[in-house]
């Protein structure tokens, strides 16, 4: 494969990379900032039944879309930034800030799972009127923390991306090391 089309795939597959990560961390931001804390005032402090008569609506209606395109966008963000690890792998250009993000992107998605909080909010939302205390307890506890956890990760994988092109920068005008017992 020509050089040039390799390079033009390499920063294809980083800007993909940085748009969605920073699309998706930007939404987990959101969601820690301000939906987080309303589900949970909702279930806490909310009038009874506030969220079993108005969330089943929402999920089958407008809700219903939103989901299907935050899923798809996340997705793409875990695949974009694993496609920029294997061409930054391939390429042998700057392997560590590309594993930095493929681990990010893998790991934020590993935390809500295994953590247990994807199980709780899947069980709360797919059946809202049935929110036992073993439910709605772990939920309240984990839903603002966890998802402000989400957006720490995917920050750390955006500025990895972010640094590459800095790192090519550099690589390119060959900035000189400092000199050791030099000036600082």
């Amino acid at each position: 494969m020509a050089t040039g089309l390799r390079d033009g795939l390499y920063w294809v597959c980083w800007l993909l990379a940085v748009l969605f990560t920073g699309l998706v961390a930007g939404l987990m931001l959101g969601h820690a900032l301000i939906l987080a804390p309303f589900l949970s005032w909702m279930l806490a402090n909310g009038p009874p039944g506030t969220l079993d008569h108005t969330y089943p609506v929402f999920r089958a209606t407008a809700g219903a879309v939103g989901l299907t395109v935050y899923f798809l966008l996340a997705g793409v963000q875990v695949a974009m930034a694993l496609a920029f690890l294997v061409a930054a792998v391939a390429m042998r250009r700057h392997r560590a800030a590309a594993a930095v993000a493929g681990a990010a992107s893998v790991c934020w998605v590993i935390v809500h799972y295994a953590s247990g909080f994807g199980a709780v909010e899947a069980q709360l939302f797919r059946y809202p009127a049935g929110g036992a205390a073993d439910v709605v307890r772990p939920f309240l506890a984990w839903n603002t923390p966890i998802h402000f956890l989400h957006a720490g990760i995917l920050t750390v994988a955006l500025l990895a991306l972010l640094s590459v092109p800095l790192l090519s920068l550099r690589r390119t005008l060959r900035w000189p090391a400092p000199v050791k017992g030099g000036p600082a």
